[in-house]
C-alpha cells in the first residue's frame, strides 16, 4: 500500500491510499473549528455515489472513521 499526500493550506489535504493495482482509497480531511471533518471515497465506477465521512478532533480518528463508513456503504451496496 502506497500512501500520498496534498496539502491546500490550512484547511484541506488530500490522501490517496493506493490499495493495489485497481483499488484506491481517497479521503479528503477539512480542518472546521471543532476539529477534523473527512470524507473517503473509491476508484470502483460502480461505488462513485458512495462516501464515508467521519467527525473527530483527533486527525488521524477522523480518517479512520471516514474509512470505515466507506467500508460500511460498500458492504451495503455491492457492486
Amino acid at each position: 500500500m502506497r500512501i500520498v499526500s496534498e496539502i491546500y493550506g490550512e484547511e484541506l489535504e488530500i490522501r490517496k491510499m493506493y490499495i493495489d493495482n485497481s483499488f484506491t482509497i481517497i479521503v479528503e480531511i477539512f480542518t472546521v473549528p471543532e476539529g477534523y471533518k473527512s470524507f473517503a471515497r473509491n476508484s470502483f465506477l460502480h461505488h462513485g455515489d458512495l462516501s464515508g465521512s467521519g467527525f473527530h478532533e483527533n486527525k488521524e480518528e477522523s480518517v479512520n472513521l471516514a474509512i470505515n463508513d466507506l467500508y460500511t456503504l460498500m458492504e451495503e451496496f455491492p457492486g
